[in-house]
């Protein structure tokens, strides 16, 4: 078996999405369910592995304390108070701008979950 017969072709990603496309309409098929099949096969079509259940990339802070469910001037004192310190840090684009990483964000929401049980 060679390479190309190992992976999903684009074309066939974007067939099985239009032939799901009627069972969406219907309502068996849910919007969030097309979304990750799609997604899914979007990334097997150009990696060849599936998409990460949390996507990698970053956060504004105000998305950060939206997802802790905080306040954006509570988050910044608990950070300013070092809380997250462990677990997640800012990170400084262009100079200014901050950013966090939200996979590490998803990884400390489920630590302090399964210490608070």
């Amino acid at each position: 078996m060679n390479h190309s017969e190992k992976t999903l072709r684009p074309q066939t990603a974007q067939l099985v999405c239009r032939l799901l496309a009627p069972l969406l309409d219907s309502g068996l098929v849910t919007a969030d369910e097309f979304s990750i099949i799609k997604r899914n096969l979007d990334a097997l079509a150009k990696t060849g592995e599936l998409a990460p259940a949390v996507p990698h990339k970053l956060i504004t802070p105000q998305e950060t304390a939206e997802m802790l469910g905080v306040s954006y001037s509570q988050f910044r004192q608990l950070e300013k108070d070092g809380v997250f310190e462990r677990y997640f840090k800012r990170r400084t684009i262009g100079g200014k701008t901050v950013r966090y990483y939200l996979p590490d964000i998803v990884k400390y929401m489920a630590q302090a979950e399964a210490e608070a049980e």
